[in-house]
């Protein structure tokens, strides 16, 4: 996969977050790995399904149950299980608050972000939230970051993007969005040195 290069055309005026795997864990990517193989891909469709908001919650739990005979208990508990805050980027945010304009994007199916996840602070670190369930769009669907540029009057190319999924990446590499495959910090900080002053 090709990253966009540090160099590669405009400025930087935006940098934008993915949530799952990035600013938290992702609960959900382990209950779909510990899937026989042949559950995954549908596992995963369903789950696309819920954050597109195409199906309900319980439509969502009644077909994950069919699918893998995992009780809605279970899955709920994944689905709503603690989770911890990668504080050590949001502290890092932080310094970027003023200097960029910041947002999430996220496939998600409702607003626990907001409403559970990130305090009050945190919450007034980001410009904008592009959340999936409320844009009828999920990544990696090319048009998901048109959105999000347009809704902070930036560039494609003046955009930065991080998340953990190489898929989503590679999407808005192709797209002329600079990007960064997220999987701990050390590695991002460096990366993003490259990409930003």
């Amino acid at each position: 996969m090709k990253q966009n290069s540090p160099n590669d055309q405009l400025a930087i005026k935006a940098v934008v977050f993915d949530c799952f795997g990035v600013l938290t864990g992702d609960k959900w990517k382990e209950f779909v790995a510990s899937l026989p193989g042949e559950q995954q891909a549908d596992a995963s469709d369903l789950n696309r399904a819920l954050d597109r908001g195409v199906i309900s919650q319980a439509e969502f739990y009644e077909q994950i149950n069919k699918l893998t005979s995992r009780s809605v208990a279970e899955v709920d508990s994944v689905i709503n299980s603690e989770m911890h805050k990668n504080n050590i980027l949001l502290e890092y945010i932080k310094q970027l608050k003023g200097k960029y304009k910041l947002a999430v994007l996220s496939n998600v199916s409702n607003d626990w972000i907001r409403q559970e996840f990130l305090e009050p602070s945190e919450i007034q670190l980001f410009d904008d939230f592009i959340l999936s369930y409320e844009v009828g769009l999920i990544k990696p669907n090319p048009e998901i970051f048109r959105l999000t540029a347009s809704r902070l009057g930036v560039e494609l190319a003046e955009m930065l993007f991080i998340d953990d999924s190489a898929g989503n990446v590679q999407a808005a590499n192709d797209l002329g969005v600079k990007a960064i495959v997220y999987s701990d910090f050390p590695s991002f900080k460096e990366q993003i040195d490259k990409f930003i002053s």
